[in-house]
C-alpha cells in the first residue's frame, strides 16, 4: 500500500525521480525484521538493466532480512543544504519500491559484478574470477515505484 504524496507541490516526475537513482551510486536500503523492526543500511548501487544492483557479503544481518521479507525500499538524496535563516532545507531526493531478489545464477552474477564494478569504478581493471563470484553475494532489486521529491 503506497500513501499519496501529501506535498504534492515538491514532487518530481517519475522519470526524474528514476534519473536521480541512477545518476547516484550511494543509498540507503530499508528492511523490516519480521518482529516489524525497521533496518536501514547504507551502501553503492548501480541501476543495471533496469535493477538496483549491489553487492555484499554472502551472510549478514541484511541478507537474513531479504530473505525473510524481500520487499524494500531504497532511497537516495543527491542534494541538501540546511537554510538556517529560513527554516528550511532545500533537497533533492527519490524513493523506489520494490523486490529484492539474491543472485544465485554464477554467469548473471559475474556480469552483475562487472557492470556494478564498471559503474563505481570505473577505468579500474576487475577481474571476476570464480573466487569472487563465491565470495560476494549480488542483490538485485526489481524497482515496481519510484517517487521523488525536491525544495528549492
Amino acid at each position: 500500500m503506497y500513501k499519496e504524496m501529501r506535498r504534492k507541490d515538491r514532487a518530481m516526475e517519475p522519470a526524474e525521480a528514476q534519473h536521480m537513482l541512477e545518476e547516484a551510486d550511494f543509498g540507503f536500503l530499508g528492511m523490516a525484521g519480521p518482529d516489524g523492526q525497521p533496518y536501514v543500511v547504507p551502501l553503492n548501487h548501480a541501476i543495471i538493466d533496469g535493477y538496483i544492483v549491489f553487492h555484499c557479503a554472502t551472510q549478514g544481518h541484511k541478507l537474513d532480512l531479504i530473505k525473510a521479507n524481500p520487499l524494500v525500499s531504497y532511497a537516495v538524496c543527491t542534494e541538501h543544504e540546511v537554510q538556517p535563516k529560513e527554516i528550511t532545507t532545500k533537497y533533492r531526493s527519490a524513493i523506489a519500491f520494490g523486490k529484492a531478489e539474491i543472485v544465485e545464477d554464477p554467469e548473471t552474477k559475474r556480469s552483475l559484478l562487472v557492470a556494478l564494478m564498471g559503474r563505481l569504478a570505473p577505468g579500474v581493471p576487475f577481474s571476476c574470477g570464480d573466487d569472487s563470484i563465491g565470495a560476494a553475494c549480488v542483490v538485485r532489486i526489481k524497482v515496481n515505484r519510484v517517487t521523488g521529491k525536491k525544495r528549492g
